[in-house]
This record gives C-alpha cells, structure tokens and sequence, in this order.
C-alpha cells in the first residue's frame, strides 16, 4: 500500500456538533458558522479539510449532513468526513453530501460487520480509517490493505509504531501549537500530512506557516509568481497597473498601482496589497474588516506594464454599500456564457418553484411532481434515442436541450444546485 507524494498536506478540521463549529472535539464551545469557516480554510491556503461530526443522534446527524452539504457548496479543496459512520448509509450520505473520503472508526463495534459491504459499494480510495489500536492495525493488516486508501492517527502514544514499523500512508494530528512538531511529523515519508490547533486557529497565515515549513526542508504546496517585479515595464513613477477580478464572476472589484513592495508582498503572502498614492504606503486589502483578497492567479499584459489578479473574498460587499462598478450604457444581447446562462434557467425554476404562474410550462412541469417530472425526462429520452438513430442533428439538439431544462426541474426538486454537480463531477476520474 503505497500512496506516498512528494507534496506534503496541512489539513484543517471542523468540528461540528448542533449544528455549529466548535473548537474541539473535547471542548464543543461554539466558535461560529461552520460555513464561513469553511470559506476562510479555503481561501488560506489550507490543502484539505476534515469534517469531524461529533452528532450523537440520528437527527443531529441530519442536520450535520446539511451543514457539510452547504460547506463542499464552497469548497474547492477536498473534504473528508469522521464521526457517525456506524452503518453503510451513514457512509454513502456523508459522499453525497460532497465528501470525497470518509473516515472510518477502527474502534467503532460495527466496523468489521459492515466490511464486506463498503468493499462492494465503495472504491478503495473513497474510504480512510482512523486508528488507535495498533494490535487492530497487524491483526487486521488484509482487510485494511483492501478497503481503505490510508490511515488517520489522532493519538500520540501509536505514532511511533505506524510510522516506523508500517509502510502505510497516513494523517496525523499534531497535539501542540509548535511547528517544530508539524516538522517533525512530516518528515517521515509516510505520512501524508498533518492536523492540528496551529492549522485550524484561523490566525494562522497558512501561506506563511508553509514558507517555514519549505524552509525547514519539508515540501508543500507553496505558490511562486514566475515573475518579479524588476522584470516590469513600470510607468514614468515606477508602478504597474493592476485590475482585481472576482475569479467566479469575473466581475471587476478593484484597480490601481503597486510598487515593488506591494507587488512582491502580495504574491508571496497570497493576499492583495496595494499602493496607496495618498499616504504613500503599501496597504493589504480588505485590512479594515478582515475581508482580506486571496489571490487565485495573475495574468501580465504582453508588454508586461499591468497585471490581472483574480482573487476570491470571503463575503461580498454589503448589500447597502455602492457598487463598484455602474453600467452607464447597455445594448441587448444574447448571453452565451454557459455557467451564467445555465444559473439563470435553473434560478429562473426554482423562482417558479416559490411563485407559480398559470399557463408557465416550467410551473406546470414542476406541478407533476417528482413522478410527473422522471417521466417527462423518460419521454424526452427516447424520442432523444430515436433521433440519434435517425442521425437527425437538430432533433438531438432540440431533444438534448429538453433533457437538460427537466435535468434543472429535477435538481431544483431534490435542492441540488449546479455547484453540487460540479462538486461530484470534479471527483470523476
């Protein structure tokens, strides 16, 4: 069993217990929405997140599941899941949540019972297995070697033995807050990444905690610019321009000049900063309420005077606030922007979902139920098959097109968005 990569991970944890993140498995005082959590691990640079449910019922863990569900909403670092995971379904609902592994209980009495079963339904690299019984790990080495693609250590006292006397890959959860133990850990080739207070304590600069981690001679993801600033061709008073874009939406939120400082200050913090003309300094972005701009990528013009930055914020502007930007002239246009395009039907149904109209075909379609809605899409089908045979392009043109429209009335029904999809399609190999 051997999974071991060259890129080591800090993985960030989010406990979850009634319906809130708290600080610790032991210590379930709240500390916030989950969710926002969530977005500020994903834009720090955190590489993976761990969704401890703590739920101690079957209906707490209903309403885990919906919290972990709008957490992937936002995530684009991979998440997995530990906690209530004593039957089958338990595990099968936390991967439709948007989990792509989940972490089993090798302590949990049910564990070997429901085996057999994980091995049919679920590939290998779907599940992991948290243990803390080292007799368990030799005893059971087979069975392990077959289902799970790694290992989690939360306990100290067993470390020594998986990393030293195993070849399996694993996760370990640094007990402290020095980062001289995070090195420590990761320097054995086994282990894939490491947990801990220092990760999850959302004060913690992660790009900055991973430069000393490279420096200390242990191989993360740290992002460098392929340029610097002295390969600029500045202006006459030694800036570039730059423009910030919204990286979803493309939406432009900010423009200015940077100086040497700021520019190399941003690219290697990963946050936007700024040179402020009227008080001639270098300013971060967002400082005044901590909605930092977290640098996605960056763009150089061809005559290298100006660069794009695309950057992701954790909230919007408030909604009494004036917007950036105001269109002063505007000719009609089809949009053809597919994901905007494609958001615009399915908001459009699910309005239709909240406000019926009479005679609307998508209010009527909706009106048939989850029954009415699957034949349609049955119908649309084979008259679908059959102009495919035919090779009549504009039918499968037109019957794909309605396939898609009752695809978009089905996912409004089951509160599936677009963002669930391409959560679940980015995980297809």
């Amino acid at each position: 069993m051997d999974i071991l990569t060259d890129k080591k991970s800090l993985m960030a944890t989010i406990y979850l217990k009634a319906g809130r993140a708290v600080r610790s498995a032991a210590d379930t005082s709240s500390i916030g929405m989950a969710v926002d959590i969530a977005k500020l691990y994903n834009n720090s640079g955190v590489d993976e997140l761990l969704i401890y449910d703590l739920s101690d019922t079957l209906e707490e863990h209903e309403r885990s599941l919906t919290i972990i569900k709008e957490i992937n909403r936002v995530l684009e670092i991979p998440s997995y899941a530990f906690g209530f995971t004593g039957t089958v379904r338990n595990i099968r609902e936390y991967l439709v949540s948007g989990c792509q592994r989940v972490v089993l209980n090798s302590s949990d009495p049910d564990l070997l019972n429901i085996l057999p079963e994980c091995v049919q339904m679920f590939k290998k690299d779907r599940l992991s297995l948290a243990i803390d019984n080292i007799n368990f790990l030799f005893k059971k080495r087979e069975e392990i070697d077959e289902c799970f693609h790694d290992l989690y250590v939360f306990e100290d006292n067993i470390l020594d033995s998986i990393a030293f006397m195993t070849s399996f890959p694993y996760y370990y959860m640094v007990s402290s807050n020095n980062i001289d133990d995070y090195c420590k850990a990761l320097e054995n080739p086994h282990c894939l990444g490491v947990m801990g207070p220092l990760i999850n304590d959302t004060l913690t600069d992660i790009v900055m905690l991973k430069r000393c981690l490279s420096t200390n001679g242990i191989s993360v993801n740290v992002y460098e610019a392929s340029m610097h600033y002295n390969e600029f061709n500045t202006d006459n008073s030694g800036f570039i321009h730059y423009v910030t874009q919204d990286y979803l939406t493309n939406d432009v939120i900010g423009y200015g000049v940077m100086n040497e400082e700021s520019f190399e200050t941003s690219m290697q913090n990963g946050k936007m900063h700024y040179f402020d003309r009227k008080s001639n300094k270098v300013i971060r972005e967002g400082w005044e309420n901590n909605n930092y701009q977290y640098i996605k990528s960056v763009y150089v013009d061809k005559n290298k005077r100006g660069v794009i930055i695309k950057v992701s914020r954790l909230s919007e502007n408030d909604a009494n606030e004036e917007p950036f930007l105001t269109e002063i002239l505007h000719k009609d246009f089809v949009n053809k922007n597919t994901g905007e395009l494609l958001e615009t039907i399915y908001n459009h149904i699910c309005e239709r979902r909240i406000n019926p109209r009479e005679g609307s075909y998508t209010t009527s379609v909706l009106e048939s139920g989850k029954n009415g809605i699957a034949k349609k899409f049955m119908a649309e089908g084979t008259d679908l098959v059959l102009s495919a045979k035919v090779h009549d392009t504009e039918g499968v043109r037109a019957e794909i097109s309605d396939l898609m429209f009752l695809m978009m009335i089905m996912m409004s029904e089951f509160n599936i968005t677009w963002d669930d999809i391409m959560n679940e399609l980015s995980q297809r190999k």
